[in-house]
Formats: C-alpha cells, structure tokens, sequence
C-alpha cells in the first residue's frame, strides 16, 4: 500500500500496473540465487558442446525463464567479450562450438551461442541483428550500418529480450570491463528502445508505439546504471512525450543494480522553478535521505524502508536527492536536477 500512495497520477499507477504485469515472470531471489550457483558451478567436462552444456545449465530449472538464466548467467561468467577483434574489426562470424572453445567473442558471437544454447535447452529462441548505441557512440549519430546482435526468447508465451554480450559486461577506455549487469536479462522492450533497435521492425516488441530508425537516433542516450533504480522504461517513453520536456533525464548515478528503487521522482533533468514535486523511493541501504537545493537540506520522510517527500523548489540551482549509510560520514548522490 506503501508504493501506490506514493503514485498520485493515472500515468505512475499505469506504469506500476505494467511493471507488476512484468515483476510476475521475474525469478524470486531464493531461485535466482540457486540458478546463478549451479551456473557457475559448471565443470569442464560439461563445457566440452552446446549440447552437453546445455544440458547441464537447465538440470535445476523449473521452468523458461530459469532456462534462461542459468544459460545467461554461465556466457556472463565464461565469455568474454573480444575488444581486439572489435577494434581492428575482425568480426567473422563463428558458431557456437568455436565461441566455447574460445571463451571469447564479439556480440554475434554470444548471441549465436545464448541461441544454440537455449534451443538445446528447449527454448523457442533467436538471434536479432541491428543498430545499437554502444562504445563511442555519440549523441544524435546516424548508424550507418548494423553493428549488434542480441536475443528473444519465449517466455510463457510472451517474448522477451536479453542482450548477454551488454550483460556480460563493458568496454570502457579501450578496455574491457567485465561484470554482471541485469537489466539485460529479461530487458523490458520500454527500456531497450533506448539503445537497441532491430533491423525487423517486429522485434521492438515495445507496447508503445514502434520507432523509426531516425526516431531512434535522436533519442537521449541513457546509460544502463540508468534502469539500475528501478525507473521503467515505460515511465521514460512518458515523460519524453511530455510537452515541456528539453531533451534529457534526471542524471542517475553507478551503484548497485536496485540499490534503490525509485517509486515516484520526476524523470525529466529540467525542473520548474515554484512547481511541485513528489519523491517516492525505497531503500535498505540509507537511514537517511534529503533533498539538497543548493546548501539547503530537507530530510524525507521515512516510513520503514519506503523514504518520502512532496517539495517545491522556490529558488534556481542545483537539486539533489542524496542518501546516508549507516555508519558512513558523508551522503550519496542518488538522483540529480536543475531548477531553472
């Protein structure tokens, strides 16, 4: 009850419908927990073929979507992402047999084996070619061809996206950074629009309407940390088509994948000086929370992990929602605006 009185428009109690409709096929964290064990725990002589390893991954799975994790967590773990051949555009195609006995490859390659690996499994799988806004990208540039791959796979009947290659890890200064991100696996179309767009217009998949190829390009980049607090991608696609929306986000910042869950906050960087506001966001991690206009603070309010504030900027500057850890001296930035 907590969460819907913190929504207070017909547009937030939408998106929380949608993101409760997709909560329901998400693994609970005892069985992830299980999965992503078994997973790593996988021994050499089960990584010998596709078909021998898939039929390892998938021996505690109880149904699809466990499938599907155990397979995307073991690439995430094994592969690792090829940034030589990346760079010096050494981009042959290879199946999935070589990806495995390379533990290396670009994103065709992870894809080509998350599919081979999932049809072992038993899943309805493909593979999905297109443009994506990755490594050097810069805003507004026209993709003059397609440089990625990623997935769909069928779960419960509906099909979802997962990019195990962006999941896997990143490339950042020329070198590879490896580490686990989720909002990649089971990535809600809302959010992936962002930054993926398919060749096949069919696989945007996304509720809200289907993009162009220029329409994509002139979308705000966000980075993944962005979706890390819980903002829906839905919620996004809302505040884009707002009027007065100037072209960017609420700036989001690296911390652990829901960390925090913003329930209600407004989505747009650009706030309105004397216009109302309302801060909804729930928490393990902070005792405390404020909101920081300038030098002056207002502390939320707390209500057992859920913190909350309605507030009115009444001067221009800089507004921050900011955090305190236990035992930590100094706050955390969490969400950052400007008041004009």
């Amino acid at each position: 009850m907590r969460i819907v009185r913190c929504l207070q428009t017909g547009l937030a109690i939408g998106a929380l419908l949608l993101s409760v409709a997709a909560a329901a096929q998400v693994i609970d964290a005892e069985r992830l927990a299980h999965i992503d064990a078994h997973a790593l725990a996988a021994p050499a002589e089960a990584e010998a073929s596709p078909q021998q390893l898939a039929q390892y991954l998938v021996q505690p799975a109880q149904n699809d979507a466990e499938k599907a994790r155990a397979i995307f967590r073991w690439i995430a773990d094994r592969i690792t992402y090829d940034v030589n051949a990346y760079f010096h555009e050494k981009l042959e195609k290879v199946d999935a047999q070589q990806v495995l006995a390379q533990r290396g490859a670009v994103c065709d390659g992870y894809a080509t084996l998350f599919e081979a690996l999932g049809r072992e499994a038993g899943l309805d799988v493909i593979s999905i070619k297109g443009y994506a806004k990755a490594y050097g990208y810069f805003p507004g540039q026209v993709l003059d061809k397609p440089n990625h791959a990623w997935n769909a796979v069928s779960i419960d009947g509906q099909w979802r996206l997962i990019d195990s290659t962006w999941g896997a890890g990143y490339v950042r200064d020329g070198q590879y950074v490896k580490t686990v991100s989720e909002v990649f696996f089971l990535a809600a179309p809302e959010q992936l629009m962002f930054s993926h767009f398919p060749e096949d217009e069919h696989w945007q998949l996304q509720a809200t309407p289907h993009l162009t190829k220029p329409q994509f390009e002139a979308l705000p980049t966000l980075e993944p940390a962005f979706f890390h607090t819980g903002i829906a991608g839905e919620q996004v696609w809302q505040t884009l088509q707002n009027a007065g929306f100037k072209g960017s986000f609420v700036r989001t910042f690296d911390m652990p994948y829901r960390m925090v869950q913003v329930q209600q906050a407004p989505l747009a960087y650009h706030l309105g000086l004397n216009q109302p506001q309302n801060f909804c966001i729930q928490t393990g991690a902070f005792e405390k929370m404020s909101v920081l206009l300038n030098d002056q603070w207002t502390e939320m309010h707390k209500e057992g992990s859920v913190f909350r504030l309605d507030f009115t900027p009444a001067a221009n500057g800089t507004l921050m929602v900011v955090g305190k850890k236990p035992d930590a001296a100094n706050y955390t930035a969490i969400l950052s605006y400007v008041v004009e």
